[in-house]
């Protein structure tokens, strides 16, 4: 199958799933169908190629929500789709329980992950574009841009997730934000986003070629000329998060030296929009240094039991025995939680420690059953009992003051009450239809069979004396 059209379908078959709204499919559209899509949106062709390519549909037939985040559920599913399709050229992947488990078991088969996420969380920048990364096979990756280490502003090639976004940026699918081609890693990825890095995975064509190569032999006109010292000059804004700003009237230097110059050493959680030594400031600009602090949270839950239920006919119909007490469980759930100035961008689940095993409760509920009698009619039971049994062959009337008969059987009135219709057998008797019409000194669920002088069982029961194993059924 060709990849190319086979991704086409990919992305027509995730979109439908993950970003459908409730309107006509999207490449039915021959003009911008949204009000909330805007020519002037840096996004505009990257969604309508999307659109009318059948990639993508709005919300609704009217709205696309070009700013509505993803969800790292949606992310993994999108992402293990596209690797199964390029290797086998189809997609057989189908939801689980919860929904998104089938994608996540697969992306760790395949290594597309490599850490558990929040599933329900939103995907940050940095995150997506790995598990994309990871998903596609180098050939999808071919280089077409000069991206050297550390060009981009916020990602250090020692930063988390920093080869996938850089081998993104190499090939042309993303560019960053702005015109330094900032990542933002820590922010969340919005629709537009996706579109465009889809669009762009799909067809080689559009993606954008850039450089990030600082070229020596440029010359700036932005800034302002010193006529003092014959040397240009930048207003240089470095606006830090929690702390005092510097503002330096300085020429063409990077940040390090700026710091070193005033004396300040960034702490180990502070990250500033460009590499302190790699970009090169040259016009008048502002920096911001952000506070990332990854914190860890510890909660607490209840894992509720879980209640097992099986049928059985060895009690009455309806009653319920409970087979094994079943008890609440108790874990506690280690999160890694990232804060960039306060406020949490992401939440990742660590592991789940068990304090107390949840215990399933079960239980037998008496459901009863059929079964067809030596005589050839059906009979319904509400449940059955293994009791022992012997026979009696006096004649004249029972308790009940009946003349005793073939269907007559005495039994212990505490434990199997008068007029119980009962069916009798077991691997070597068939007793049939009895009622339990008589009694006498009997053990609790014994049953005393009456039969005649000349019934043939007769011998046999009186050489077994007492037998044990007969299965007696109560009818319904």
């Amino acid at each position: 199958m060709n990849c190319r059209w086979s991704l086409r379908l990919l992305v027509f078959a995730l979109a439908v799933l993950i970003f459908a709204g409730i309107g006509p499919a999207a490449a039915a559209y021959s003009y911008n169908p949204f009000t909330d899509i805007s020519e002037s949106a840096w996004y505009y062709w990257d969604v309508m190629t999307a659109v009318q390519s059948g990639l993508v549909n709005g919300k609704t037939a009217t709205t696309f929500c070009p700013d509505d985040y993803l969800t790292y559920a949606e992310a993994v599913k999108l992402a293990s789709c596209l690797n199964q399709l390029w290797w086998t050229g189809t997609v057989t992947l189908t939801n689980g329980s919860p929904w998104y488990r089938t994608y996540v078991d697969y992306a760790w088969e395949t290594g597309i992950l490599t850490e558990e996420y929040y599933w329900n969380g939103y995907a940050t920048r940095g995150r997506y574009l790995a598990l994309f990364a990871n998903a596609l096979p180098e050939n999808a990756l071919t280089e077409i841009n000069d991206i050297p280490d550390n060009s981009i502003p916020d990602v250090s090639v020692y930063d988390p997730d920093a080869e996938e976004i850089y081998a993104l940026y190499r090939a042309g699918i993303v560019q960053g934000i702005d015109e330094w081609h900032t990542c933002n890693p820590y922010d969340y990825i919005k629709r537009s986003e996706v579109a465009a890095i889809l669009t762009r995975i799909i067809d080689s064509s559009s993606r954008l070629r850039f450089s990030t190569a600082w070229d020596w032999d440029t010359e700036s006109s932005d800034g302002g000329w010193d006529w003092d010292s014959g040397v240009q000059k930048y207003w240089i804004v470095v606006d830090f998060w929690d702390r005092e700003d510097l503002t330096v009237y300085t020429e063409a230097t990077t940040l390090g030296m700026i710091l070193l110059d005033n004396g300040i050493t960034l702490e180990s959680d502070e990250i500033p929009s460009v590499d302190l030594w790699n970009d090169w400031l040259d016009e008048d600009m502002t920096i911001t240094v952000d506070r990332v602090v990854t914190d860890y949270e510890n909660i607490r839950q209840v894992v509720p039991r879980t209640y097992e239920e099986t049928g059985v006919d060895t009690i009455p119909r309806g009653d319920v025995s409970v087979v094994q007490e079943g008890a609440d469980g108790e874990s506690i759930l280690h999160y890694s939680v990232t804060y960039r100035n306060g406020v949490e961008i992401d939440r990742r689940l660590d592991w789940e420690e068990v304090v107390t095993p949840m215990v399933p409760e079960k239980v037998e509920v008496g459901v009863g059953g059929t079964l067809v009698g030596g005589d050839g009619v059906t009979y319904s039971y509400s449940w059955r009992k293994i009791c022992k049994a012997t026979y009696y062959n006096i004649y004249g009337n029972t308790y009940s003051g009946n003349y005793v008969s073939t269907h007559t059987v005495a039994t212990n009135f505490d434990y199997i009450p008068l007029g119980t219709r009962m069916y009798i057998k077991n691997d070597r008797y068939d007793f049939g239809y009895r009622v339990s019409e008589d009694t006498g000194h009997l053990d609790p669920w014994q049953v005393d069979i009456w039969m005649p002088d000349d019934d043939p069982n007769a011998p046999l029961m009186s050489i077994e004396g007492v037998v044990k194993d007969m299965v007696v059924y109560f009818l319904d």
